[in-house]
């Protein structure tokens, strides 16, 4: 297993003035990332004259996996096979050591040369097709070995003509690298290399084409890194239930030239958001799909005050605190509540619902959550809607922190009107809600009065109909950066973005249980985006997360019943990868540290938790 590198970093500076960019920070911190998902644990990052700011501005204390160090390279032998030389401790460390452009993060090669097996004296990452050239300089001639296979090095230089590649700046090499390096005056990496061509081999592992699309990426993540580097709020990985951390795609898009809200731009913004959000919901042509610039409380209470007639119920499903949240909002407005009430945690039973509406038939909707976040469990959606449809009433679904994450499908569950917002499991930004309602819902509510001004559904209805708008003033970058959201969640499409949720889950789930972090609730229906689990023995909350906060890391606290004795870890959210592995690791670190500290002290009261109270069938 390969566990040094070397990241060069001595070309940095060199594309903006001489000063250390945002952009190139951002490859280097994207680099290091990298060589921990990979397994690396010690990493010497080599640069110019800008060591000191580099380390600063890298926040290595977000990177609790990786050993590493800055070291800078003031001399006038600078190119990159004297930085090699500085770091020649990491690569007489073991058999072999990874040397990688810090300027060029690509972790599918990093991965190859950690497994290639080089039968040499280094293995090279090279592009194949050289009219693919992002820049390098040197060229690669290759020859294919009959017996092995293989593709080794013939030639690597600046002018070769007949070329089958580019060197992409990635290699894996032993200790002959340093001895072909000390022969030569202020070398460049790519001339040791020679050297070891002419005097042993050279594997060359091949990629069809420099990765185009993603040095695309690479630059929105940089000149986004760029406006971050000015501003003077603190960065951390957000594992708490919305807001989420956000690509660099999403946080470009809030930067864009000022839009009318009354204009026609603003108005193919709507078509184009819309459209994507009503395939999320898996709508069809016939669903409206209308904004609101709040909260998904906003698009709650929307949902709520445009549906129920004052002469007719609301049946409410309630397991938990956002249930209670539509039993609060219910009430401000005086609706008529039948209030199905569970203990938290508890699941709920579709038969209850039933005997519900058979009791009530003047029930003209059933509120409900599909995903508790409060208790992190999902409720029954599916089963509610058929239930729905057999006594004619309106299903109001709560996908605030289900859509994107969960299986919900509007068509197939039945629910009348879906809402959510974007600052969960679209990896969008807070401020806006957004709502699917289906067809039928129309005809049953164009005769209610009002309830509400800016909350009216048929207002925005009509907006979103007639003009492709808003009723009111929106947060028209919040609207743009949905958009972008809603394309990146498209683009994977919901099977590799459920099984994303999916296998994060499970492991932070299994990395929580092994460090004795129980799960609150055991039924089979808890989410892919969120644990609650017992806080540590003896071991406060507000301690824990404290602790993990200095690392960089923001953990959330359970509402209600669960507060003190319980917290929830999210992972939600854009994610690189690695990040639950990290966090596992601090959260481990800090537990024992915490438990350290207190050993010669008094420890927190425990309490035991509170039951929760039986569930209350309807009436």
């Amino acid at each position: 297993m390969v566990s040094h590198a070397v990241v060069l970093a001595t070309r940095l500076a060199l594309e903006s003035g001489n000063q250390l960019s945002g952009r190139s920070v951002a490859r280097v911190r994207q680099t290091l990332e990298h060589l921990a998902v990979l397994g690396v644990r010690h990493v010497a990052v080599v640069d110019g004259r800008h060591a000191d700011e580099l380390r600063d501005r890298l926040n290595l204390h977000e990177l609790p996996k990786l050993d590493v160090r800055v070291l800078g390279n003031l001399s006038w032998r600078n190119l990159s096979g004297s930085a090699v030389m500085m770091a020649r401790d990491w690569i007489e460390h073991d058999e072999s050591c990874l040397v990688v452009r810090g300027d060029r993060p690509d972790l599918e090669s990093l991965r190859a040369l950690i497994h290639a097996e080089t039968h040499g004296d280094a293995a090279i990452v090279v592009a194949s097709n050289p009219d693919t050239d992002p820049g390098a300089e040197f060229r690669v001639q290759l020859v294919r070995e009959q017996d092995t296979g293989l593709d080794t090095v013939r030639a690597i230089g600046e002018d070769l003509d007949d070329a089958d590649g580019v060197f992409t700046g990635h290699a894996l090499v032993n200790r002959s690298i340093l001895e072909a390096l000390s022969k030569l005056p202020n070398p460049t990496l790519e001339h040791g290399l020679l050297e070891l061509v002419h005097s042993g081999r050279v594997v060359a592992l091949l990629r069809p084409s420099w990765p185009w699309d993603a040095r695309r990426k690479i630059d929105v993540e940089d000149n986004v890194a760029a406006l971050l580097d000015a501003k003077r709020h603190a960065h951390y990985v957000l594992l708490n239930p919305g807001p989420v951390n956000t690509t660099a795609t999403v946080k470009s898009a809030l930067v864009h030239h000022d839009v009318c809200h009354r204009d026609s731009v603003f108005s193919e913004l709507m078509v184009s958001l819309t459209g994507k959000l009503r395939r999320i919901f898996r709508g069809t042509p016939q669903h409206t799909v209308v904004a609101i610039t709040g909260s998904g409380t906003a698009a709650m209470e929307s949902a709520l005050v445009s549906t129920v007639p004052p002469d007719r119920k609301i049946l409410i499903v309630d397991n938990g605190a956002f249930g209670a949240r539509l039993v609060e909002v219910a009430r401000v407005h005086d609706m008529d509540i039948v209030h199905l009430r569970y203990g938290w945690g508890e699941a709920v039973d579709p038969i209850d619902v039933e005997q519900a509406l058979a009791a009530y038939p003047d029930i003209a909707v059933v509120a409900m959550i599909h995903h508790e976040t409060s208790v992190g469990l999902l409720n029954p959606v599916g089963a509610v809607g058929a239930l729905c449809r057999k006594f004619d009433a309106l299903l109001v679904v709560d996908a605030v922190s289900s859509l994107g994450a969960e299986d919900i499908d509007v068509v197939r569950d039945n629910v009348d009107i879906c809402y959510s917002s974007g600052n969960k499991c679209l990896h969008a930004v807070s401020g806006v809600s957004f709502m699917c309602v289906s067809a039928r819902v129309w005809d049953r509510i164009e005769g209610l009065s009002p309830k509400s001004y800016y909350l009216d559904l048929r207002r925005y209805r009509r907006y979103m109909d007639e003009l492709a708008q808003t009723p009111f003033t929106p947060a028209v970058s919040v609207y743009f950066a949905l958009d972008a959201a809603c394309g990146e969640f498209l683009a994977d499409g919901h099977a590799k973005r459920f099984e994303i949720y999916r296998s994060r889950n499970e492991q932070l789930r299994q990395g929580l249980t092994a460090l004795g972090m129980a799960p609150f609730t055991q039924t089979g229906m808890e989410s892919h985006s969120i644990v609650t689990c017992k806080l540590p023995e003896g071991i406060a909350f507000d301690a824990l997360y404290e602790a993990v906060k200095a690392r960089g890391i923001i953990v959330y606290g359970c509402k209600g019943i669960l507060a003190d004795r319980f917290l929830q870890i999210a992972n939600m959210g854009h994610m690189v990868d690695g990040t639950i592995e990290s966090f596992l690791g601090v959260l481990a670190e800090e537990i024992s540290r915490l438990r350290t500290r207190t050993t010669s002290t008094t420890g927190p009261t425990v309490l035991p938790m509170k039951v929760p109270e039986e569930r209350r069938r309807a009436g």
